[in-house]
């Protein structure tokens, strides 16, 4: 078996292992921040799915394919049409974050009290798996796909994977995924890494969650 058949192995096995356990987490019904604010001890085991992300996203791949590290290790400025796209497209990541936590219906509370120690620890894991997880998508699958196929192709399925990974979201967000991973593949490929599909994920997740986090805890803690 050649490296490469055995790198999809790993890129298999990885990608059904995290499917297997968001299946899981969706019989628990603490998919998301918002579920897992819901639940006595649902931060923790929210955390425990980013840490399990974490290592079969970042770190296996980090070890068992050292080729794909410039992906990380170096960042560039792109074209100025590029970056302008970029930054275009961080603006309304963040836009439309913050207007779905705006227009959505919170009616309930979070369970239990969250000291500030906590809420930091889910924030900095949570960077850290999204980092790892553009390191999968848009880095390991995206340019292990453009080897064997073209740009179009390779986006396509890279955004099918993508679209299965979510479909135990919420109908709204399954059908994002769509634009969303197109737009980070593309922003991957045209940069040559996956720094920028990361701040652009990062910005989308960051203004929810965070706002989310307001809304079920702080903000009803003062009324």
């Amino acid at each position: 078996m050649s490296y490469s058949q055995i790198l999809w192995v790993f890129i298999g096995v990885s990608f059904l292992t995290y499917f297997l356990i968001s299946l899981v987490y969706k019989s628990l019904n603490i998919q998301n921040l918002e579920k897992a604010l819901l639940s006595s001890n649902g931060l923790r085991l929210l955390n425990l799915k980013h840490i399990l992300g974490i290592i079969f996203f970042g770190v296996l791949f980090n070890i068992i394919a050292p080729e794909l590290r410039f992906l990380f290790l170096g960042i560039e400025i792109p074209k100025l049409h590029i970056l302008l796209l970029i930054l275009i497209v961080i603006f309304l990541s963040a836009y439309i974050s913050y207007k779905a936590i705006t227009n959505k219906q919170i009616e309930n509370l979070a369970s239990g009290y969250f000291s500030f120690p906590r809420i930091c620890w889910y924030f900095i894991i949570r960077f850290f798996f999204l980092f790892c997880y553009e390191f999968f998508f848009r880095g390991v699958l995206l340019f292990e796909l453009l080897e064997l196929t073209s740009l179009f192709y390779a986006i396509t399925a890279n955004t099918l994977l993508y679209v299965i990974i979510h479909i135990f979201d919420s109908k709204n967000e399954i059908l994002g995924a769509i634009p969303f991973g197109i737009i980070l593949c593309l922003s991957a490929y045209f940069t040559n890494s996956i720094w920028y599909a990361f701040f652009i994920h990062l910005t989308l997740s960051a203004v929810y969650e965070i706002s989310m986090f307001y809304y079920l805890t702080l903000k009803t803690s003062k009324s």
